[in-house]
């Protein structure tokens, strides 16, 4: 693991922690979704600073990336459609 150093006070007391977030999102045809995760955040227990890092933004990236292959309009069917 890399050392972090906390951006308000410099301190390395850091303690990495999971939180649950949900986000709004489009898929490419324009329609509203909601994404449900769990984002990495840093926590500074000399100041109590809390942050996210790149590891949020990656987080955040690759669920709504999953999300859109899922929503993709090759994988829905219509009511029309036979499901089996």
């Amino acid at each position: 693991m890399h050392d972090i150093h906390c951006p308000n006070c410099g301190s390395s007391d850091i303690q990495p922690r999971t939180v649950k977030d949900r986000l709004r999102a489009s898929d490419l045809r324009g329609e509203i979704f909601e994404l449900a995760l769990q984002l990495p955040v840093w926590t500074c227990r000399a100041c109590n600073l809390c942050w996210q890092g790149q590891e949020a933004v990656a987080a955040v990236e690759a669920a709504y990336q999953n999300a859109l292959v899922r929503r993709s309009p090759s994988r829905i069917t219509t009511w029309n459609e036979p499901h089996f």
